[in-house]
């Protein structure tokens, strides 16, 4: 039976070692003594062929020559110890893993605001060492949840780990400390590639018989893997060479797993690959572990790392709210911070992507302390650009998102942040520009300059498409409307004569005598632009293009009301609003006027009606006579009088008996 072989696909150089052992190789090439302060890594095989290229490892500073080079190690040491180095001449190569770089920010900056630290770490770890330069050495460093106990209760206290210590452990240990603080901050600073690695190591036990894990015995990584994997129950060995495999280990073996620490080489990967291959009969590969070695030859071949300006494909393996890490081959991870995310303004990049999205990254630079910089804005600016041009050349319409206003005009999401004249964004004047914010629209590219220095590279216009639509529903609603019809439409202009309606596509008048039963002095005082109303279709030109509406015609006569509320012989109160030489017409609904004939205005001969009333002038009327289909009602000033003063006699008299 064959024996099935399976690696990791994480196993080996993380992106911090593999930029460490970059950096040192090139130092190597230079001129000069170079040295490293402790090993470079935690793995003997690297130290020992970096000492073959003529780098030396020393314990500290005084053992390195002045004016000689300086390897900072991926670990990273105290701030001081870099001053005294280049106190003394010495050339700096900083490989501090950048995930170490950002713990040494996190205790700084909790140092600054007065919180007690916490380290969950191994104190004589080197890592550790260079973390406690950060906060002066004020902080205190645990290795368990039992050893939190022993921290006393503060109001502030601050959280880090050691970027290779197991993370169920670090959430063991924030469980304990929540309670001995008011507030709590903490950082989970963990490598990604820890998680992952540990991950994979634990999946990869479930289903192996033995398990191989490759590191060296002071790497803390590999010996959290080995712990790891070993309390799955599965029987586990932990090795540095291929050469320490016994045979007598695979017997009863079915299936091997095999796992290396983040400071391992390839090469040694490779040998015990190798030897475990060369069990099966001489048979060189089984289907388990041909992909993955292909994939580890690939590997171990020279990398080239991305330049500046590459567009490249990557992986996100963990989402922050300032920054996003993105793992982009050749196990090289690289960061993308907030600005560099979207072209929009975010609060936090888990509004943009999340773990495990395939994104395309633009390198902007390898920093000094291994990072690589990567922009997903700048990205898509690029593919952006392509199609934009593409779509200026064409004349295609392409959409967009408003995302802002500025002077004169919108600024537009349309891949990259374009420009749209405010006199380009409809046919005629917009006076709110606001309303746009937020809105999907779609655009025709009027300007493009992709080189262009200042001021949009993009200019934008929607005018044509706005004008086609327009008259694709003109033609529409022409084809469609009727006399009679009754619609929905939006009032888009106010006049002293009426009011212009948007159908969809085309304006009818809506005159100002159309729009209520009563007198309306001007529209605004009823209807505001942008309101919704419904019309109804009174009068057609097709050949002059125009529609006549009625608001009025939608609404209940008010001599339909008068008919039910009032009755003849009914006493009311009503008002004088205009005056004729055959008497006065006296207002009593909006939109019902009566006349009382000169005859009742009084008990008395009148010669003008302005000798008993004046325009204005609230009075007492009595209905004489309704007619609601001729809209006529007669109306009696001096029988109103009458009826009264003779209630008030009767009321009088019945008062006396």
């Amino acid at each position: 039976m064959r024996l099935q072989v399976y690696l990791a696909e994480k196993a080996g150089f993380c992106a911090g070692v593999k930029r460490a052992f970059a950096l040192a190789e090139k130092a190597a090439s230079k001129p000069g003594k170079w040295y490293t302060l402790g090993s470079l890594v935690h793995n003997k095989e690297v130290v020992e062929y970096f000492a073959q290229k003529g780098i030396k490892t020393v314990e500290n500073i005084d053992q390195i020559e002045e004016n000689a080079g300086l390897i900072i190690r991926s670990h990273g040491v105290a701030p001081e110890v870099i001053e005294q180095a280049r106190a003394r001449g010495i050339i700096i190569e900083d490989a501090t893993c950048p995930l170490v770089k950002r713990v040494h920010e996190m205790v700084a900056l909790l140092k600054r605001e007065g919180y007690v630290i916490v380290i969950f770490g191994d104190r004589n770890h080197p890592e550790v060492e260079g973390i406690l330069g950060y906060c002066g050495y004020d902080a205190q460093v645990i290795r368990s949840a039992e050893e939190a106990l022993s921290i006393d209760n503060a109001p502030r206290i601050g959280l880090v780990s050691q970027t290779t210590k197991d993370e169920e452990d670090f959430y063991r240990v924030a469980s304990v400390l929540v309670k001995k603080a008011q507030e709590l901050r903490i950082f989970n600073t963990i490598c990604p590639a820890t998680r992952e690695r540990q991950e994979e190591a634990l999946s990869l036990s479930r289903k192996v018989d033995l398990m191989l894990v490759i590191g060296d015995e002071t790497s803390s990584n590999t010996n959290t893997l080995y712990e790891e994997c070993k309390n799955t129950g599965v029987k586990t060995y932990k090795i540095q060479k291929a050469e320490q495999i016994e045979e007598e280990w695979l017997k009863g073996v079915n299936a091997v797993g095999i796992t290396a620490g983040a400071s391992t080489p390839d090469w040694i990967i490779k040998e015990v690959v190798d030897k475990m291959a060369g069990y099966n009969s001489g048979e060189k590969y089984n289907e388990g572990v041909e992909e993955s070695f292909v994939r580890l030859e690939a590997e171990m071949a020279d990398f080239t790392p991305p330049e500046r300006g590459d567009i490249i494909k990557g992986v996100v393996v963990e989402v922050r709210d300032n920054e996003v890490m993105v793992d982009v081959g050749g196990k090289s991870e690289g960061v993308i911070p907030l600005r560099e995310l979207t072209v929009r303004e975010v609060n936090s990049a888990k509004e943009v992507v999340k773990a495990g999205d395939e994104i395309e990254v633009l390198v902007l630079k390898w920093d000094d302390d291994g990072t690589i910089l990567l922009s997903k804005k700048r990205a898509d600016m690029e593919k952006a650009l392509e199609r934009l041009e593409e779509a200026y050349k064409s004349g295609a319409v392409i959409e967009g998102t408003v995302i802002d206003t500025v002077k004169g005009g919108l600024l537009v999401d349309v891949g990259v942040v374009a420009f749209l004249p405010a006199s380009h964004l409809e046919e005629g004047y917009v006076k709110d520009l606001d309303a746009y914010k937020g809105k999907k629209l779609d655009f025709k590219v009027m300007e493009f300059n992709r080189h262009k220095r200042k001021g949009s590279q993009v200019v934008l216009s929607r005018k044509e498409i706005v004008a086609e639509e327009k008259e694709r529903k003109k033609q529409e609603l022409w084809h469609n409307i009727a006399e009679g019809q009754i619609r929905k439409g939006i009032v888009k202009r106010l006049t002293d004569y009426g009011v212009f309606v948007d159908l969809g596509g085309f304006e009818g008048l809506l005159h100002v005598s159309e729009l209520d039963y009563k007198r309306i002095e001007h529209p605004s005082d009823i209807l505001k632009e942008g309101q919704e109303i419904e019309v109804k279709v009174i009068g057609l030109d097709p050949e002059k293009e125009r529609i006549a509406l009625s608001r009025k015609a939608l609404l209940r006569s008010p001599w339909e009301m008068v008919g039910e509320k009032y009755k003849v012989g009914d006493i009311i109160e009503g008002t004088v609003v205009r005056l004729v030489p055959f008497g006065v017409f006296i207002q009593v609904e909006p939109g019902v006027d009566g006349l009382c004939h000169i005859s009742q205005l009084a008990n008395r001969r009148v010669e003008k009606p302005e000798q008993v009333v004046k325009l204005g002038e609230k009075v007492k009327v009595k209905i004489l006579d309704i007619n609601i289909e001729e809209k006529r009602l007669s109306l009696s000033i001096k029988e109103a009088l009458d009826d009264i003063d003779r209630r008030e006699v009767e009321a009088y008299l019945k008062s006396q008996e």
